[in-house]
């Protein structure tokens, strides 16, 4: 069962991945994309991902073998961009959405540059035991419920109890609620903010012309 699951989410995870990004270049291209057109497009350049292979492996596999098994909670957020794409609606306007992105963010710079050797302390380990990772997912958590940020909080609870259950091959409660997709759409969120508050802050105001004051108006014309 826990294989099964696993090649589910694996080949799902990817294959979202994939759709995501030909939905968004469907609606980057052609303004007047509808809806229908990149769920379309993004359903036919997975079909093409399936059939054409390199080296004996189709592109979705090959895509499979890198983005490797997600977190729930990276998942269901790659689901909401995925739907806001194919809507056309700009997620970032919602306050839940912005706050999940800004944790996945932080938490992934608190764990990738120390996983990947940039750092003397491997913060990974914190996952293994102890309490300070369950902690800080404890906080996150009560913050989402108290703002009703509900769907963080239901995310983030199923990744602990798939992590207790132990539906995945690792047993380090990182694993579970982060993934390195989950943290580029995060980082991606917040840099995209950052450039778009920096140009609105930045862009000259526009010059009004001067009124012109209508000549008689509020005045007895006289004559001469």
């Amino acid at each position: 069962m826990s294989t099964q699951l696993n090649i589910f989410l694996n080949s799902g995870y990817a294959a979202l991945i994939l759709f995501t990004i030909a939905a968004a270049l469907a609606g980057g291209f052609v303004r007047s994309s509808s809806p229908m057109m990149r769920a379309a497009t993004g359903v036919a350049f997975l079909l093409v991902t399936i059939f054409i292979t390199i080296s004996g492996r189709s592109l979705l596999g090959w895509t499979v073998s890198t983005v490797d098994r997600p977190s729930f909670p990276g998942f269901l957020l790659l689901a909401v961009v995925a739907a806001a794409t194919v809507a056309g609606r700009r997620v970032a306007t919602s306050a839940e959405f912005r706050f999940a992105t800004m944790v996945l963010a932080v938490a992934g710079l608190a764990l990738y540059p120390a996983a990947a050797g940039y750092l003397d302390r491997d913060t990974y380990v914190v996952g293994y035991n102890g309490y300070l990772l369950p902690s800080a997912v404890a906080l996150v958590i009560a913050y989402s419920l108290w703002r009703r940020y509900f769907i963080t909080a239901f995310a983030l609870n199923v990744a602990i109890a798939c992590f207790l259950l132990g539906t995945g091959e690792s047993r380090n409660l990182w694993d579970y609620i982060m993934d390195p997709v989950a943290w580029i759409i995060g980082c991606g969120t917040w840099i995209a903010l950052a450039v778009s508050f920096a140009t609105a802050r930045i862009k000259p105001a526009k010059v009004l012309a001067p009124v012109q004051p209508s000549s008689g108006i509020g005045e007895t014309p006289i004559s001469h």
